[in-house]
């Protein structure tokens, strides 16, 4: 079995998390969760695991997607459970260092729509919300985040800022996505194109934006596909194949 253009996300993703690292996932972010087993798993990272379902570090080898990462019990076998509010403030104090967001919108500032598509008073699409994202937006040392490449979400202005991405920029917090096609770093200077994915080209991934200028420098690395060690450990967490029904394919 060949990976996907999902299991390359998941790898790109965790490749982010080192040794050391307090990481954090929240709701719906099966993607996220086996990132972190594969960092865990087959990258052999020692870090600190927490996630919205509130469990703190559970064993990677045990861990199993389910419909919702908010479930316990999908991260079993942890040494104890710290709640969201603890968690948030020790958000406040620098003690977290990697976190990964979902985005419906990005734009060149790395600020991030979770709210509406369209204006606030008349939306065309209300949004889920982003719930603490303006809080730890800003605080987060690192910050992975992923998106489907397509015109509609990487754009060269957010209808809607739910997360302020100039705040992260000039403290030279790490701000990166990726996509399904792609890996891009945000800096002062705008997106940069970091790698491309197996059988993308690079003109693919500039065409497939709605304004957002990302730049080009002269190496650009190409992301490898999975081997068999790395796609068994992701089937095993996830036997069901949950992580290929997120619409990245």
């Amino acid at each position: 079995m060949s990976s996907r253009p999902t299991d390359i996300m998941i790898k790109c993703m965790g490749n982010f998390i080192e040794d050391n690292d307090y990481v954090y996932h929240g709701l719906n972010s099966i993607l996220p969760q086996l990132s972190m087993v594969y960092a865990s798993l087959y990258l052999k990272k020692d870090f600190v695991w927490h996630s919205v379902s509130e469990s703190f570090m559970p064993d990677p080898s045990q861990v199993k997607a389910n419909f919702s990462t908010g479930d316990p019990y999908s991260e079993p076998n942890n040494i104890g459970f710290v709640s969201a509010i603890e968690g948030d403030d020790l958000v406040a104090k620098g003690k977290r260092d990697l976190m990964f967001f979902g985005a419906a919108q990005i734009d060149e500032n790395a600020n991030i729509n979770l709210t509406v598509i369209g204006t606030y008073e008349t939306p065309k699409v209300k949004l889920p919300g982003g719930a603490v994202l303006a809080y730890l937006y800003p605080l987060v040392k690192k910050m992975v985040i992923y998106a489907k490449h397509e015109p509609r979400v990487l754009v060269k202005k957010v209808d809607f800022i739910t997360g302020y991405g100039k705040a992260r920029l000039e403290k030279g917090l790490k701000t990166v996505l990726c996509t399904n096609k792609a890996l891009i770093e945000f800096t002062k200077d705008g997106p940069m194109l970091k790698a491309v994915f197996p059988g993308v080209s690079i003109s693919e991934v500039i065409s497939l934006t709605s304004g957002m200028h990302i730049n080009i420098n002269n190496k650009i690395d190409f992301l490898k596909p999975l081997n068999p060690e790395e796609l068994k450990i992701l089937n095993n967490t996830d036997p069901s194949g949950l992580r290929y029904e997120k619409g990245y394919e």
